[in-house]
């Protein structure tokens, strides 16, 4: 029990320091969306390509080109955006054509490299059988194949430790296998030392696009050590396989407890600044090395001086081989998908590797132990060997259902993406084999052990034992392969494919004319913008007309920007980066004719979440304005409701307190409203009355919608009228809706009024406050 106790609190330490150092993101770099869009025909050539992916990548080691037909590169610089999500790519001049973007992109998360590819159009459409939407490009052979070798090296690695720790180590007598597992060991460390430096080459070489001889002339070969998830799970495996060589002499028990405490004392610092290479640039390097320095030779100098002292005892240190094994299977998690799902995940992940490592990883071991013992011994030896081993395989298995269903709920997501995506497939195929190992693993524990433990077993049982244990551990091998394939393939709930996202399409009138704005994908960054004017349901004419974007910031004092539509068969369009701030916006679409005023409408646009904070002088004025609201008796509103999709609705409506209506919508309708009686027309028709279930209660111009506000900010500054002016932000308590206003600071009065909601983007003004009104049925 003692040593039982020690493994769990080494694992628990070991669970703790991998939380810390762990991060949260999401998992793997897969691509989102694109501007232009995957298969996009477009009339006029872009001047930047936007690709948006799931997650930060590595600036340095992301790249992204645009060729034509002839494979001739016609892109120029790449730029990563601030966030990291993003890739703009400069185009020259694009004649007419047919281009495809190549992107290749590494992690920054879990630093695993996703690459792939997508076709657009100018001036004309893609041709038939080309690529529907965007190609990723999956792993070569080669990758899967080197990781599969290094995975089974791992799990032999610490199911041997563990197996030798847990299963063989509180034996009184114990069997004499020391020489057998020591070999196990040595040979599957040395694998793994081999295999993760042809693992990391091999993936510099698909990051890099170069051959595998062209690595070494790279000169990235550090940054992508030190500096990526990749290379500090590379290091840490490496660490750990290298403690695990050291031989379990006199000297090379101090050794390998000395060099397990400095591997963990300087990773988790180095994981704690950001890696190696902030490790290499801290300020502290120079202390740092010396201090190394002089621990390793006085490290040195213990394993050679102390064994040599008469009556002198190293201890054994026997925790030291199991905490080394545990640290090698969390630097699989550092580059693992779990990574990117937060702390919690990636403790849980490593546990599924502890599980994978006990149950699968011990069965080589076993097999190999009672395969040394003499034929005259297997059997006594395999009744105390095969119980202690099927309670520690029973253990391991309910670890890995657990942590499994995790995994599952957080990698695939959906039921769907089981049997769609090529992660939920290689899932299937690898629970189908689990089953399988799970049936013979009680085939073993409820047929093979009662044989064995008889108190005359027959002859044949340990040999059938042996066959049916090879068995088993040729399952596990077979699951491992599809492990090494799920750890390199893009989890499901990234790739899943989902609904395409419909345009935002702000509809308004501008005096005669009707204004359909195409905002796309109207998300904080690079847009497109799209203007259909139209007079009647005659487009304008291109020449002698403009139309311009001013695009004012109403949550922050940015400098407003004017944008320039061209003409484009029929549409006036541009792009840009110019909405690449989240937050509110003030969207004035201007139709511009020779010899004639300029005919505006405006629209209110909310992107991404808003950063502004509860304010107690911005809670004042709204209540200020709340205060002087329902102080007016009367008043005339212009209100224009746009529903995203093209639809719009412009109503003129005057209100006097306490329940008059009388409106009219630029579609025609009429009506008047007293209390509960309402009285409508359309188009100047005969006048109908109905009831309303309720009568309606007037308070004061928008005195309804400052009811319950949360989320008070304040905005920029401005003029209305005679008087400064300021935007006040909130959101109603239910959260369906969320408003900005500008206000004057000195009479309080409410000028202008936006709101956003799920499928309603409102302007509204007040105007006439308290002038002479008179509403009577008619």
């Amino acid at each position: 029990m003692r040593i039982w106790r020690e493994g769990v609190r080494a694992a628990l330490g070991a669970a703790l320091v991998l939380a810390v150092v762990v991060g949260t993101a999401s998992a793997h770099s897969i691509l989102q969306r694109s501007i232009p869009s995957a298969n996009a025909s477009l009339s006029t050539p872009p001047r930047q390509v936007v690709l948006v992916f799931s997650e930060p990548v590595v600036a340095g080691l992301s790249t992204a080109t645009v060729v034509d037909r002839q494979s001739a590169v016609v892109s120029q610089a790449v730029a990563v955006a601030g966030d990291g999500r993003a890739l703009a790519i400069s185009v020259g001049p694009l004649a007419t054509g047919v281009y495809t973007v190549r992107w290749r992109v590494l992690s920054a998360t879990d630093g695993h490299t996703t690459s792939g590819f997508l076709l657009f159009g100018v001036g004309e459409r893609l041709p038939a059988g080309g690529a529907a939407g965007t190609g990723l490009i999956g792993p070569p052979v080669s990758q899967v194949l080197v990781r599969w070798v290094n995975f089974a090296a791992a799990m032999l690695l610490a199911g041997t430790v563990f197996f030798e720790f847990l299963i063989l180590r509180p034996l009184r007598p114990r069997p004499d296998t020391s020489g057998v597992l020591r070999a196990a060991t040595v040979t599957s460390a040395a694998v793994l030392l081999v295999g993760l430096t042809g693992e990391f080459v091999l993936e510099a070489a698909i990051l890099l696009d170069t051959p595998v001889t062209g690595v070494w002339r790279s000169g990235t070969l550090w940054t992508l050590l030190g500096g990526t998830k990749t290379g500090w799970s590379t290091l840490a495996r490496a660490a750990g396989a290298i403690i695990l060589l050291i031989p379990p002499s006199s000297s090379g028990r101090i050794l390998r407890a000395a060099m397990l405490i400095w591997c963990v004392i300087v990773g988790v610092t180095a994981g704690l600044l950001g890696g190696p290479v902030a490790l290499v640039g801290s300020v502290h390097l120079a202390a740092l090395v010396l201090v190394a320095s002089v621990y390793g030779l006085v490290s040195v100098m213990a394993a050679v001086i102390v064994p040599k002292i008469p009556d002198a005892a190293v201890p054994e240190f026997p925790i030291v081989a199991p905490i080394a094994a545990a640290a090698m299977l969390a630097g699989i998690t550092v580059s693992s998908h779990a990574v990117g799902s937060g702390p919690a995940a990636a403790v849980l992940d490593w546990l599924h590797l502890l599980g994978t490592s006990l149950w699968v990883g011990g069965l080589a071991p076993l097999w190999l132990v009672l395969r040394h013992v003499p034929a005259a011994d297997r059997a006594s030896v395999a009744r105390i060997l095969v119980p202690r081993f099927s309670r520690l395989a029973a253990m391991a298995v309910g670890i890995l259902l657990v942590t499994g269903v995790y995994s599952a709920l957080v990698h695939v997501g959906s039921l769907p993406a089981v049997t769609v995506t090529p992660y939920g497939r290689t899932l299937l195929v690898k629970l189908l084999f689990v089953i399988l190992a799970v049936a013979l693993g009680a085939y073993h524990r409820f047929v093979m052990r009662p044989r064995l433990e008889g108190p005359q077993p027959a002859d044949h049982a340990p040999r059938a034992f042996l066959r049916s244990l090879a068995a088993e551990a040729v399952l596990g091998a077979v699951i491992l392969l599809a492990v090494a394939l799920l750890t390199i393939t893009p989890p499901a709930a990234v790739t899943m494919p989902v609904a395409a996202r419909a345009p935002l399409v702000l509809a308004g009138l501008a005096s005669a004319f009707r204004v359909d704005l195409t905002i796309s994908p109207a998300e904080p960054g690079w847009n497109r913008f799209e203007a259909m004017v139209r007079t009647g349901e005659e487009p304008v004419p291109p020449e002698g007309t403009r139309i311009l974007l001013r695009l004012t910031k109403l949550d922050e004092d940015l400098d407003p920007v004017t944008v320039t539509l061209q003409p484009d068969g029929g549409r006036f369009t541009a792009e840009g980066g110019e909405l690449g701030v989240p937050g509110w916006w003030e969207v004035q679409v201007i139709v511009r004719q020779r010899g004639t005023r300029d005919a505006t409408t405006l629209f209110s646009l909310k992107l991404g979440s808003v950063s502004g904070r509860p304010d107690a002088q911005a809670r004042r004025i709204l209540m200020q304005a709340r205060e002087t609201a329902s102080r007016v008796r009367t008043w005339r509103e212009r209100e224009q409701i746009t529903d995203g999709s093209a639809g719009v609705t412009v109503t003129d409506l005057e209100m006097m307190k306490p329940d008059r209506v009388h409106y009219r919508t630029a579609g025609g309708a009429e009506a008047v409203i007293i209390g509960v009686t309402r009285l409508y027309r359309q188009g100047g028709g005969p006048w109908e009355r109905d009831m309303l279930p309720s009568a309606i209660v007037l308070l004061g111009p928008y005195v309804s919608y400052l009811n319950n506000a949360t989320a008070i900010s304040l905005g920029r500054m401005g003029r209305c009228d005679e008087e400064r002016c300021r935007i006040v932000t909130w959101t109603l308590s239910s959260g369906n809706a969320s408003f900005a206003a500008w206000i004057g600071l000195d009479t309080f009065r409410i000028y202008r009024l936006y709101m956003a909601a799920p499928f309603h983007y409102m302007t509204t003004q007040a105007f006439d406050l308290n002038a002479p009104l008179r509403i009577n049925p008619p």
